[in-house]
């Protein structure tokens, strides 16, 4: 169970912070300039209207591809980081909060844009918390029985 949990913190920190990163970015850039395959190919931008957010940030894909890249990209890339230089629970605490950042993303979208997608991410975002918080209790253990 130990390495079970250890193996998918460290997946969802590749997995979710390179495809949140890429993501991000294209929808952000599709927002700004014209792109041979833009976001808006096969998500059209009205989409967004049911957010409780101010118009100028559901107008375009600007704003939300920012804020895929910061709130889900970002911590597992600092997680990711922080494991690769060896401090396994540095990046574990930073796996929660980005599964936690995960968990709140998805449950407000589906209040407001119901779609199967985001129950997957949702149901991912609580297996990270989950793992995360796991490894990094074992963690803590480990390094008080040396």
């Amino acid at each position: 169970m130990n390495r079970l949990a250890r193996g998918f913190a460290l997946f969802m920190n590749w997995f979710d912070g390179i495809c949140a990163t890429f993501c991000g970015a294209w929808m952000a850039l599709s927002g700004v300039i014209a792109l041979p395959l833009s976001w808006s190919d096969w998500m059209p931008v009205e989409l967004l209207e049911p957010l409780p957010l101010p118009d100028f940030m559901i107008t375009s894909f600007l704003w939300p591809g920012i804020a895929l890249m910061l709130v889900n990209g970002l911590p597992n890339i600092i997680a990711l980081a922080l494991r690769l230089k060896g401090n396994r629970a540095a990046s574990y605490a930073w796996g929660i909060a980005a599964g936690m950042l995960l968990i709140c993303w998805t449950a407000f979208e589906l209040v407001y844009i119901p779609n199967g997608l985001s129950v997957f991410y949702l149901l991912l975002g609580i297996l990270q918390t989950a793992a995360s918080w796991h490894a990094l209790r074992v963690e803590a253990h480990t390094a008080r029985e040396q």
